[in-house]
């Protein structure tokens, strides 16, 4: 199965079966086909048996180095594209996981941001 056809089935499943928002479908939708252009653009077999695990990490270090984008992007992706598989091994559109054993890059924790009060005049 080609993996265009494959993204459609599984937004389609997510959208009805899942029920999940329409932010999280598209979210999903964009991460999927921006990792179909890569391997496009790339020369790679968009075939889902044919998909490797190294080329799952060339996106990653493609995302991180060339499109700069964050460590936390990065994990949606990541994610988005670990859903995909389970969802194509479980409908046996897949014999083997491309994602098994991709590690999510470390993020920093976030700080929490904390409210001040300056220059307030209150009266008690």
């Amino acid at each position: 199965m080609q993996l265009h056809a494959a993204i459609d089935e599984f937004v389609l499943y997510i959208e009805i079966e899942k029920n999940y928002s329409v932010n999280t479908v598209t979210s999903y939708e964009y991460d999927l086909q921006l990792f179909l252009t890569f391997l496009s653009d790339h020369g790679c077999s968009t075939c889902l048996n044919e998909i490797t695990k190294t080329q799952v990490r060339r996106f990653i270090q493609y995302l991180l180095g060339s499109l700069k984008q964050k460590p936390r992007s990065v994990n949606r992706k990541i994610s988005s594209l670990k859903s995909f598989t389970k969802y194509c091994l479980k409908e046996q559109y897949l014999a083997n996981d491309f994602t098994h054993g991709i590690e999510s890059p470390k993020t920093d924790d976030k700080l929490p941001v904390y409210m001040t009060l300056t220059g307030s005049k209150t009266a008690i």
